[in-house]
């Protein structure tokens, strides 16, 4: 969502652009997983962003919401959800066990991938009524 928001144009662009100004503003919260602020910076950085403007926005995120390590349990699932839903890159994985294992019910993401695991919701950026049901 944060690639989105800060990234060339794109349909997410947007909706993720006005998630931030509703965090920034209070209007909704959320939480984030140290390992999403590694893959923000390096994807960033990866498309030609300076490392320092890289590493401000990666600051922004850290400072918008708590984040949560990675442990060991997380990684026990993360593995356990990768074999069990094809569609799951490793990294995703993570994500959704840190999110399960931390009693998060909701991911929001437009990644389709995380759609089908028992337990997490995925929230689509772009649904209005989705997004409305968060606030």
């Amino acid at each position: 969502m944060f690639i989105y928001a800060l990234g060339g144009e794109h349909r997410y662009r947007e909706p993720c652009r006005a998630i931030l100004t509703e965090m920034r503003g209070g209007g909704l919260a959320g939480e984030t997983s140290i390992e999403l602020v590694h893959e923000f910076s390096h994807v960033r950085y990866r498309h030609g962003i300076a490392r320092a403007e890289a590493s401000e926005s990666a600051g922004d995120i850290v400072g918008m919401c708590p984040s949560h390590t990675v442990v060991r349990g997380d990684i026990e699932r993360a593995m356990g959800l990768w074999c069990e839903h094809e569609r799951l890159d490793m990294r995703d994985a993570i994500f959704a066990a840190q999110a399960l294992n931390r009693d998060i019910d909701a991911i929001l993401s437009p990644d389709r991938d995380f759609d089908g695991i028992p337990g997490l919701e995925r929230i689509d950026p772009a649904d209005a009524e989705a997004m409305a049901r968060l606030k």
